[in-house]
């Protein structure tokens, strides 16, 4: 808890893999953008039956985690997290080394490293 003036704010510690770490929106956008693009390199997810209104269960079937549901959704183009997948879809989603090195480098923590994911 964080205590300012009269109110009480909960304080939250982010995940080092939320995108919420690039605090400029523009920059986070630049992030956005690289996955939409994808890389050959990425691996392809088909999207099964059960996971159509569900990416935190793709996220968590694919990385082991659920907190990665908004890779997927980027990943797949979509813009509401209402808005389902469709079955059989292909999606290439980036590995998590990937995501924290490039979450880092829009940060400014470090210069961009060129490897191959």
């Amino acid at each position: 808890m964080q205590i300012r003036g009269n109110t009480v704010m909960a304080v939250t510690q982010l995940s080092r893999l939320s995108p919420y770490n690039i605090t400029d929106d523009i920059t986070r956008v630049d992030l956005y953008r690289e996955i939409r693009a994808g890389s050959e390199n990425w691996r392809e997810y088909e999207v099964q039956l059960d996971e159509v209104l569900m990416p935190e269960l793709i996220s968590f079937r694919f990385y082991g985690t659920d907190l990665l549901k908004w890779v997927v959704l980027v990943a797949a183009g979509l813009d509401d997290m209402r808005e389902p997948l469709e079955a059989g879809t292909r999606i290439k989603l980036p590995p998590t080394l990937w995501i924290r090195d490039r979450i880092k480098y829009y940060c400014g923590d470090y210069e961009q490293q060129e490897e191959e994911y």
